[in-house]
């Protein structure tokens, strides 16, 4: 009878130290599958919320565009560029439902913080201002004149600005959440290892040697899923630090090309200026544009089109100067902005340029063919401007006489 009363008192002992290594066993795996989903719907809404800073530069650059080739209404350009600001401003109007509801999930809904109910609903109205904003490209695309298309543009272009920083404060909003929610997970994991860790020691005081082993054992798991989860919060921090510089670097440069686009060039470009304006330093604005550019495509393929694209930047970057620089405005269309340049060196070396592209041989797989380009310069001592659109729009100008002269000619604007 004793001895069954110590074999009921070691089962029971038994019993309960195993329900109880299953209960906090169960609820470190919880907590972890717990975190490990907290994370992963971070991350996905960090890069959305990113995503829509992208998609808003995206509209400002392409209505820059749409306006440029306003005039040409009906070219292929054109309504490719009508094509991808309608596809951009519904899918931000899309992103924007989801990420102002919280239903980033068909079968999941995701509770905004207050702090984030202010930012789309209250303080900020982020949510219409971004419905705003993206009715503002229907309106660019249904515009009857140019002069309104023009107003419009410009309302794009500083609502973008604005638009932008508060997308960035919910972008921040969004990681700060995240990391908070991280660190409530890791503080709850904490409390777990501390009441595993005494229920542990009460065990191997009053359990016998197998039972001391077998909490031993699970200590070393417990142990080994903290570790887990600390390097999956490493590396899914990482890789949210890399994504974040990834959409930097794609928002202010060209994909193909790698040089910058035409976001960079505007704000660079009005430094200069607003330079020039104060300390009368000199500096020349240069749009370059591939005659038929079109045949090649036609001819040789698209990839042979993006090749020319890749050749030509590499030409253009080795022929400036240090302080130079060079932009990919769209399509095949390419803009140097040369800085402390009088009016003849730049003449001068938008000539060589000129030649080194027509003499130069581009061998695309078993092709091998030349392309001519044509060049229009602005520059202040002809007439001076206070904006970054007259000086590209007197550019432009010259680009086109450039054309109309018959193509490969360098033409600077006379007034």
């Amino acid at each position: 009878m004793h001895s069954r009363e110590i074999k009921y008192s070691f089962t029971q002992h038994y019993l309960i130290a195993v329900v109880l290594l299953v209960i906090l066993s169960s609820t470190t795996f919880y907590i972890l599958t717990t975190a490990l989903k907290s994370s992963e719907t971070t991350a996905y809404i960090v890069n959305l919320s990113g995503k829509q800073r992208m998609l808003s530069q995206r509209i400002a650059l392409y209505s820059q565009l749409y306006l440029s080739s306003y005039d040409r209404k009906n070219s292929r350009k054109s309504i490719a560029i009508q094509a991808i600001l309608e596809n951009t401003a519904n899918e931000m109007r899309f992103e924007n439902e989801r990420l102002s509801s919280g239903e980033i999930y068909p079968e999941k809904k995701v509770e905004l913080s207050n702090t984030l109910q202010k930012l789309y609903f209250e303080k900020n109205h982020l949510k219409d201002r971004v419905n705003a904003y993206t009715a503002l490209v229907e309106e660019l695309i249904h515009s009857k004149t140019r002069k309104e298309a023009e107003a419009i543009s410009d309302k794009i272009i500083k609502s973008s600005n604005a638009l932008l920083g508060d997308l960035n404060m919910a972008v921040l909003q969004y990681q700060i959440e995240g990391d908070s929610n991280i660190s409530n997970v890791q503080t709850m994991v904490l409390v777990v290892w501390i009441i595993t860790l005494f229920t542990l020691l009460l065990e191997i005081v009053f359990i016998f040697q197998p039972m001391a082993h077998k909490m031993a054992t699970l200590f070393q798991k417990i142990v080994w899923h903290e570790h887990n989860l600390q390097e999956e919060i490493k590396i899914r921090t990482n890789s949210l630090t890399i994504a974040n510089e990834k959409l930097a670097h794609l928002a202010s440069h060209d994909p193909l090309t790698g040089l910058k686009n035409r976001l960079n060039m505007e704000k660079e470009l009005q430094e200069l200026i607003d330079h020039q304006n104060i300390y009368k330093s000199s500096y020349a604005v240069v749009m370059l544009d591939i005659d038929w550019f079109k045949k090649i495509n036609d001819t040789y393929g698209h990839d042979a089109g993006d090749f020319v694209l890749c050749e030509l930047s590499k030409i253009f970057l080795d022929t400036v100067r240090p302080q130079d620089s060079v932009y990919r405005a769209g399509g095949e269309e390419f803009v140097i902005i040369f800085n402390r340049i009088t009016k003849e060196q730049v003449i001068a070396k938008c000539e060589k340029i000129r030649q080194r592209i027509q003499e130069h041989h581009f061998d695309y797989n078993d092709l091998s063919f030349h392309i001519t380009i044509s060049i229009g310069i602005y520059h202040p001592e002809t007439v001076l401007v206070n904006s970054v659109t007259e000086a590209l729009k007197l550019a432009d100008n010259a680009l086109y006489e450039a054309k109309r002269a018959g193509r490969n000619n360098v033409v600077a604007i006379d007034n």
